[in-house]
């Protein structure tokens, strides 16, 4: 009797397996065996699918900015919303997402420090998974300018701007631990409002 294998179930499985143990014990602290255990399989098996750790590592980041790409992406798609309101809630979103997975960024920082120190260009690495948001705000930025929401400005500086906001985020997160998420939505709300072309007064410190 031939048994059938979802094999992209399978990946994706140990792909959960293996964030949720990153989150949990670091880069350096997972092993291939330790995958093995919570998948429930065996080191042999994980191979046919991942040459090594760091391949499962990065296919983790990748399946994470992954998924936050596609809940951006519906977000932009959305007919019900104006430009201006697409560009909060897609910050938002992303601000709140983070929020929720600190200590997977908090292993990503620390993979990310162990690459320096290797003589990585982690610069480039970081960019490749940040391309995506980037491009996003870009986009939207340009058409909340070409519809008349925002005055004239680079839309590159810009999206560099807010992109700076969730950067500094990130780093309190996982570095300070002090930035609660909802401190940083005035942040980002007050330079979306200096950018209008009409100004909704004064920026509001407790959004709704």
């Amino acid at each position: 009797m031939t048994v059938f294998v979802d094999h992209a179930r399978r990946r994706d499985l140990i792909l959960e397996h293996s964030f949720a143990l990153f989150a949990e014990e670091g880069f350096a602290g997972v092993t291939y065996q330790k995958i093995a255990n919570r998948c429930g399989i065996s080191r042999t098996l994980i191979y046919k699918y991942f040459k090594d750790k760091e391949e499962i590592f990065m296919y983790a980041i990748k399946k994470a900015t992954d998924d936050m790409s596609s809940v951006v992406e519906k977000v932009t798609c959305r007919a019900d919303l104006t430009t201006v309101e697409k560009i909060r809630r897609v910050l938002h979103l992303t601000i709140w997402r983070l929020s929720r997975n600190r200590l997977f960024l908090a292993v990503i920082l620390d993979y990310l420090l162990i690459q320096k120190q290797a003589g990585a260009d982690i610069r480039r690495k970081v960019r490749r998974y940040t391309f995506g948001m980037r491009f996003f705000l870009k986009r939207l930025i340009q058409d909340a300018i070409d519809q008349g929401f925002f005055v004239p400005l680079d839309p590159e500086k810009a999206s560099g701007m807010l992109f700076g906001i969730l950067e500094s985020y990130v780093l309190n997160l996982t570095v300070i631990e002090l930035r609660d998420w909802k401190e940083c939505i005035p942040l980002i709300d007050c330079y979306i409002n200096e950018c209008l072309i009409e100004k909704p007064g004064e920026c509001d410190e407790n959004p709704q």
